[in-house]
C-alpha cells in the first residue's frame, strides 16, 4: 500500500520528522455511507473548564513534510475553530507516503489525511479506514509540461515522464496510456519520491506528473509563468475527488462527537480560508514557520488548492457517485479486482448539518 505525496516539493530538514515524534499542534478543531454512526465517545479528552471539554485528535498527514495543503488546520487553530469545538490537534508527519493508513491501523492516529484511491485500494486489503469527507472534489491530477510547450497523447512514446509510486499516480497512469495507445513498456516512466518538478525544469524529463495545485505553484515561482497542464479527465480518467480526510471505524464508532467536531471546525476554516486567501496563509505561516516554502508558492499554491473544495454540495460532501465512478473506472483498467458499493468506502455521517 502506497499513500501520496508525489506533487511535494522537497522540503527543508527542518519539517521532515517522523511519525513517532509528531507535530503538535495545539488547536480546537448526512446522508448515506459505510455502517455505524456518530457515537458519544470521544478519543483523549481532558476537562478545560465546566464547560468545555478538550478532545485530543490526532491526524496523520499524507507526507512527511507540511505544505499548504495544511492552511485550513492552521486556520483552524489561528482564528479559533478549534477552540470553538473543543478540538486539541496533534498532526503527524509520518516518515513517507506509504504509511498514513497503516498508521491509523496501528492506533498511531485517529483521523488521516489520504486519497480515494488509497481507500478504495487499502479497503480492498482489509484496512479498517472509511473516508468521512472531500478534502477536494476533482480530479486536478495530469500530465505537465514546461511553459509554452504542448502535450499530445500521440507523440508520448518513448517520452521520459515524472511518476511518483502512490496509489494516485498508479491508479491514473493507466488512463494516460490507454488514451495514447500504448504500453507501459512505451514510455520511460522516471519514478521520484520527492520533488519531479525541478527535473522536469532542468529538461532531465519530457513531461511529468502532478497535481495543478503543486506543479502550478512551483513552476510559477521558478520561472514566472504557468506550465502546460494536461488533466486528467482529458484523457478519460474519472473527475473525481483526490484528497479526503479518513478514520477507522472502530475509532469512529467510540469517538463519533469527536469526528464530528473535528469535521464541523474543518469546515468554517476551510471556508474562512477560501474567502481570505492571504490571510490564511499568513495563518499558515505563524503555524508551520518551518514549511520550507516561500510566501508566493504558498498563496498561489493555496488559491489553486481552494479553487477545487467545494462541489454541488458544498465542502466536505460526498456523494456515491464518486466512489462508483472511481471503482469503476478503476476496475476497467485493471487495477481494481472487485467492486464493492459505495458505502464500502465513505460516510457523510459525521459532517455538520
Amino acid at each position: 500500500m502506497t499513500m501520496i505525496r508525489f506533487q511535494r516539493s522537497a522540503r527543508t530538514a527542518a519539517v521532515i520528522v517522523t511519525a513517532v515524534a509528531g507535530l503538535a499542534l495545539s488547536a480546537c478543531g448526512s446522508s448515506s455511507g459505510t455502517t455505524g454512526g456518530p457515537s458519544s465517545s470521544s478519543s483523549s479528552e481532558t476537562q478545560t473548564s465546566a464547560a468545555v471539554t478538550k478532545h485530543t485528535v490526532s491526524l496523520v498527514y499524507d507526507w512527511s513534510g507540511v505544505d499548504f495543503e495544511a492552511v485550513p488546520l492552521a486556520v483552524a487553530k489561528a482564528e479559533g475553530m478549534f477552540d470553538k469545538y473543543g478540538i486539541d490537534l496533534k498532526l503527524i508527519l509520518p516518515p513517507d507516503d506509504s504509511t498514513t493508513v497503516k498508521l491509523l491501523g496501528s492506533g498511531q492516529g485517529d483521523i488521516g489525511f489520504a486519497t480515494t484511491a488509497d481507500v478504495v485500494i487499502t479497503r480492498g486489503q482489509g484496512a479498517d479506514v472509511v473516508s468521512i469527507g472531500n478534502y477536494s472534489q476533482s480530479n486536478n491530477w495530469g500530465l505537465i509540461a514546461r511553459p509554452g510547450e504542448t502535450i499530445n497523447l500521440t507523440e508520448l512514446k518513448g517520452k521520459s515522464i515524472g511518476v511518483f509510486s502512490d496509489n494516485w499516480t498508479q491508479a491514473m497512469m493507466p488512463f494516460v496510456l490507454k488514451a495514447a495507445g500504448l504500453t507501459a513498456n512505451d514510455v520511460h516512466q522516471v519514478t521520484f519520491q520527492g520533488d519531479d518538478v525541478a527535473p522536469l525544469l532542468a529538461n532531465k524529463l519530457d513531461l511529468t506528473t502532478n497535481t495543478a495545485n503543486f506543479a502550478v505553484a512551483q513552476v510559477q515561482e521558478a520561472t514566472g509563468k504557468k506550465p502546460t497542464v494536461m488533466l486528467a479527465k482529458e484523457f478519460d480518467a474519472p473527475d473525481v475527488p483526490i484528497w479526503v480526510y479518513v478514520a477507522g471505524q472502530k475509532w469512529l464508532d467510540a469517538n463519533g462527537d469527536t469526528a464530528k467536531a473535528f469535521l464541523a471546525a474543518i469546515k468554517e476554516a476551510t471556508q474562512w480560508a477560501i474567502d481570505n486567501p492571504e490571510k490564511a496563509v499568513n495563518d499558515f505561516e505563524k503555524i508551520y514557520p518551518d514549511n520550507g516554502s516561500s510566501h508566493t508558492y504558498n498563496l498561489t499554491g493555496w488559491e489553486s488548492t481552494a479553487a477545487v473544495m467545494s462541489g454541488p454540495d458544498g465542502l466536505l460532501t460526498q456523494r456515491a457517485s464518486q466512489w462508483s465512478d472511481l471503482t469503476s473506472a478503476l476496475h476497467a483498467v485493471g487495477e481494481l479486482d472487485k467492486v464493492a458499493d459505495p458505502s464500502t468506502y465513505y460516510t457523510n455521517a459525521y459532517l455538520p448539518n
